[in-house]
Protein backbone atom coordinates (compact mmCIF):
# COMPACT_ATOMS: atom_id res chain seq x y z
CA UNK A 1 0.00 0.00 0.00
CA UNK A 2 3.25 2.08 0.79
CA UNK A 3 4.61 1.64 -2.63
CA UNK A 4 0.99 2.79 -4.54
CA UNK A 5 0.47 5.85 -2.06
CA UNK A 6 4.18 7.09 -3.05
CA UNK A 7 3.59 6.05 -7.06
CA UNK A 8 0.23 7.89 -6.88
CA UNK A 9 2.09 10.97 -5.68
CA UNK A 10 4.88 10.88 -7.82
CA UNK A 11 2.73 10.54 -10.94
CA UNK A 12 0.26 13.69 -9.48
CA UNK A 13 3.48 15.60 -8.64
CA UNK A 14 5.43 14.71 -12.73
CA UNK A 15 2.06 15.85 -14.09
CA UNK A 16 1.93 19.17 -12.00
CA UNK A 17 5.47 20.20 -13.09
CA UNK A 18 4.13 19.64 -16.41
CA UNK A 19 1.48 22.14 -16.03
CA UNK A 20 3.03 24.35 -14.30
CA UNK A 21 6.67 24.43 -15.10
CA UNK A 22 9.66 23.50 -12.27
CA UNK A 23 13.36 24.94 -10.91
CA UNK A 24 15.96 24.12 -13.45
CA UNK A 25 19.21 24.86 -14.63
CA UNK A 26 20.94 23.23 -17.70
CA UNK A 27 20.55 22.74 -21.48
CA UNK A 28 16.98 21.42 -22.35
CA UNK A 29 17.23 19.38 -25.82
CA UNK A 30 14.46 18.43 -28.21
CA UNK A 31 15.04 16.08 -31.32
CA UNK A 32 14.43 17.65 -34.56
CA UNK A 33 15.66 15.96 -37.09
CA UNK A 34 17.15 11.82 -37.26
CA UNK A 35 18.29 10.98 -40.61
CA UNK A 36 20.72 7.52 -41.74
CA UNK A 37 23.48 8.44 -43.51
CA UNK A 38 24.24 6.21 -46.59
CA UNK A 39 27.22 6.92 -49.15
CA UNK A 40 24.31 7.41 -51.62
CA UNK A 41 23.59 10.63 -49.32
CA UNK A 42 26.45 11.64 -49.87
CA UNK A 43 27.76 11.26 -53.39
CA UNK A 44 24.49 12.08 -55.67
CA UNK A 45 24.18 15.74 -55.72
CA UNK A 46 20.35 15.27 -55.26
CA UNK A 47 19.86 13.54 -52.41
CA UNK A 48 22.93 15.61 -50.67
CA UNK A 49 20.73 18.59 -51.72
CA UNK A 50 17.65 17.42 -50.63
CA UNK A 51 18.64 16.95 -46.92
CA UNK A 52 21.04 19.90 -46.24
CA UNK A 53 17.36 21.96 -47.83
CA UNK A 54 15.93 19.98 -44.51
CA UNK A 55 18.34 21.24 -42.12
CA UNK A 56 17.80 24.85 -42.97
CA UNK A 57 14.90 24.59 -43.55
CA UNK A 58 14.39 23.54 -39.64
CA UNK A 59 16.97 25.98 -38.50
CA UNK A 60 14.70 28.76 -40.29
CA UNK A 61 11.36 27.26 -38.82
CA UNK A 62 12.60 26.04 -35.46
CA UNK A 63 15.59 29.18 -34.25
CA UNK A 64 12.84 31.69 -32.50
CA UNK A 65 11.88 28.59 -30.15
CA UNK A 66 15.91 27.46 -29.74
CA UNK A 67 19.15 29.30 -28.28
CA UNK A 68 21.19 27.09 -30.38
CA UNK A 69 20.42 24.26 -32.90
CA UNK A 70 22.97 21.68 -33.55
CA UNK A 71 23.95 18.96 -36.22
CA UNK A 72 25.93 16.35 -35.25
CA UNK A 73 26.65 12.41 -37.23
CA UNK A 74 27.13 9.51 -34.83
CA UNK A 75 26.64 6.27 -35.34
CA UNK A 76 25.55 6.68 -38.76
CA UNK A 77 23.07 9.18 -38.24
CA UNK A 78 22.65 12.64 -38.37
CA UNK A 79 20.95 14.28 -35.87
CA UNK A 80 19.72 18.10 -35.37
CA UNK A 81 18.90 19.04 -32.16
CA UNK A 82 17.68 22.34 -30.73
CA UNK A 83 18.75 23.23 -27.59
CA UNK A 84 17.75 25.71 -24.98
CA UNK A 85 19.83 26.98 -21.82
CA UNK A 86 17.64 27.18 -18.62
CA UNK A 87 18.73 29.28 -15.98
CA UNK A 88 15.86 29.90 -13.82
CA UNK A 89 12.59 27.73 -14.29
CA UNK A 90 11.27 25.67 -16.99
CA UNK A 91 7.76 27.14 -18.17
CA UNK A 92 4.95 24.45 -17.96
CA UNK A 93 2.24 23.99 -20.11
CA UNK A 94 -0.77 25.64 -18.59
CA UNK A 95 -3.60 24.24 -17.89
CA UNK A 96 -4.88 22.58 -14.81
CA UNK A 97 -5.62 18.25 -13.79
CA UNK A 98 -7.73 16.85 -11.68
CA UNK A 99 -6.45 13.55 -10.18
CA UNK A 100 -8.37 10.91 -9.16
CA UNK A 101 -8.50 7.41 -6.86
CA UNK A 102 -10.67 5.07 -8.65
CA UNK A 103 -13.04 2.97 -6.90
CA UNK A 104 -13.85 -0.86 -7.69
CA UNK A 105 -15.56 -1.00 -11.31
CA UNK A 106 -19.10 -1.34 -11.56
CA UNK A 107 -20.11 -4.51 -13.26
CA UNK A 108 -23.74 -4.36 -14.41
CA UNK A 109 -24.22 -7.63 -15.43
CA UNK A 110 -23.70 -8.32 -11.79
CA UNK A 111 -25.73 -5.73 -10.11
CA UNK A 112 -28.33 -6.04 -12.29
CA UNK A 113 -28.60 -9.89 -10.74
CA UNK A 114 -27.70 -8.49 -7.28
CA UNK A 115 -24.95 -10.75 -7.28
CA UNK A 116 -22.83 -7.54 -6.47
CA UNK A 117 -24.11 -4.23 -5.48
CA UNK A 118 -22.11 -1.08 -5.32
CA UNK A 119 -22.45 1.12 -2.25
CA UNK A 120 -24.59 4.40 -2.66
CA UNK A 121 -21.77 6.68 -3.66
CA UNK A 122 -20.06 4.56 -6.64
CA UNK A 123 -23.22 4.00 -8.54
CA UNK A 124 -24.31 7.75 -7.36
CA UNK A 125 -21.49 8.94 -8.88
CA UNK A 126 -22.22 6.85 -12.32
CA UNK A 127 -25.77 7.74 -12.39
CA UNK A 128 -25.07 11.28 -12.52
CA UNK A 129 -22.20 11.26 -14.73
CA UNK A 130 -24.06 9.32 -17.27
CA UNK A 131 -27.36 11.37 -17.04
CA UNK A 132 -26.09 15.00 -17.18
CA UNK A 133 -22.23 14.62 -18.45
CA UNK A 134 -20.73 16.03 -14.86
CA UNK A 135 -18.92 14.56 -12.48
CA UNK A 136 -20.60 14.64 -9.22
CA UNK A 137 -18.94 16.44 -6.18
CA UNK A 138 -19.24 13.28 -3.35
CA UNK A 139 -19.24 16.21 -0.85
CA UNK A 140 -22.63 17.28 -1.93
CA UNK A 141 -24.14 13.26 -1.54
CA UNK A 142 -26.98 13.56 1.07
CA UNK A 143 -27.45 9.89 1.26
CA UNK A 144 -30.30 10.41 4.17
CA UNK A 145 -31.99 12.34 2.54
CA UNK A 146 -31.83 10.22 -1.10
CA UNK A 147 -29.89 13.40 -2.45
CA UNK A 148 -26.75 13.20 -5.06
CA UNK A 149 -25.89 16.61 -5.93
CA UNK A 150 -26.74 19.58 -8.24
CA UNK A 151 -25.85 20.03 -12.51
CA UNK A 152 -26.34 22.76 -14.51
CA UNK A 153 -29.92 21.92 -15.24
CA UNK A 154 -30.90 19.71 -12.55
CA UNK A 155 -31.26 18.58 -8.89
CA UNK A 156 -30.12 14.59 -8.84
CA UNK A 157 -31.75 12.09 -6.58
CA UNK A 158 -31.37 8.81 -6.11
CA UNK A 159 -33.67 6.07 -4.08
CA UNK A 160 -30.88 3.18 -3.13
CA UNK A 161 -29.63 0.86 -0.80
CA UNK A 162 -27.12 -1.61 -1.98
CA UNK A 163 -29.44 -4.41 -0.75
CA UNK A 164 -31.78 -6.49 -3.39
CA UNK A 165 -34.69 -6.83 -1.06
CA UNK A 166 -34.79 -3.50 -0.33
CA UNK A 167 -34.46 -2.68 -4.27
CA UNK A 168 -37.49 -4.80 -4.69
CA UNK A 169 -39.89 -3.21 -1.76
CA UNK A 170 -42.13 -0.76 -2.29
CA UNK A 171 -39.85 1.83 -0.34
CA UNK A 172 -37.73 1.88 -3.37
CA UNK A 173 -40.31 3.34 -4.96
CA UNK A 174 -40.72 7.12 -5.80
CA UNK A 175 -43.81 8.06 -4.31
CA UNK A 176 -45.96 11.57 -4.67
CA UNK A 177 -45.19 12.55 -1.52
CA UNK A 178 -41.24 12.50 -2.43
CA UNK A 179 -42.03 14.16 -5.30
CA UNK A 180 -44.01 17.15 -3.56
CA UNK A 181 -41.09 17.47 -0.71
CA UNK A 182 -38.36 18.09 -3.17
CA UNK A 183 -40.69 20.26 -5.57
CA UNK A 184 -40.23 22.37 -3.12
CA UNK A 185 -36.56 23.69 -4.69
CA UNK A 186 -38.18 25.47 -7.82
CA UNK A 187 -34.59 26.43 -8.92
CA UNK A 188 -34.24 23.72 -11.41
CA UNK A 189 -36.00 20.86 -12.89
CA UNK A 190 -35.92 17.36 -10.08
CA UNK A 191 -34.35 13.84 -11.65
CA UNK A 192 -35.00 10.87 -9.79
CA UNK A 193 -33.23 7.66 -10.10
CA UNK A 194 -35.43 5.19 -8.31
CA UNK A 195 -36.11 1.21 -9.47
CA UNK A 196 -40.17 2.14 -9.67
CA UNK A 197 -42.94 4.98 -9.42
CA UNK A 198 -46.12 4.86 -8.03
CA UNK A 199 -46.93 8.19 -9.50
CA UNK A 200 -47.90 8.78 -13.13
CA UNK A 201 -45.82 10.77 -15.24
CA UNK A 202 -48.75 13.86 -15.70
CA UNK A 203 -48.43 14.47 -12.09
CA UNK A 204 -44.90 14.63 -11.83
CA UNK A 205 -44.13 16.85 -14.72
CA UNK A 206 -46.26 19.71 -13.42
CA UNK A 207 -43.75 19.40 -10.42
CA UNK A 208 -40.67 19.67 -12.40
CA UNK A 209 -39.93 15.99 -11.43
CA UNK A 210 -38.39 13.79 -13.83
CA UNK A 211 -38.25 9.71 -12.86
CA UNK A 212 -35.37 7.65 -14.13
CA UNK A 213 -36.24 3.61 -13.59
CA UNK A 214 -32.74 2.18 -12.70
CA UNK A 215 -30.67 1.84 -14.84
CA UNK A 216 -32.65 0.91 -18.06
CA UNK A 217 -33.47 5.12 -18.30
CA UNK A 218 -29.99 6.21 -18.35
CA UNK A 219 -29.68 5.41 -22.62
CA UNK A 220 -32.33 7.94 -22.77
CA UNK A 221 -31.18 10.02 -20.52
CA UNK A 222 -28.14 10.12 -22.51
CA UNK A 223 -29.75 11.15 -26.09
CA UNK A 224 -31.30 13.73 -25.22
Amino acid sequence: MECEDYADSLTAERVRRVIHGYEYQGTQKEELLREKITWSNLSKNTARNKLLDQVRSLENLESMRFDDIKKTIKDGELIVTGETKITERVEGLGGGFTYYTLGDPLDLDRMLTGESLPDYASIGAWLFHTATGEPLDPKGIREEESYLGESAGFHVWLIYQPELDFLKSRDAALTLSFAERISERKDKRHLVFAPARFVPNKMLLPLGVEHAPLPFALYRFEKE
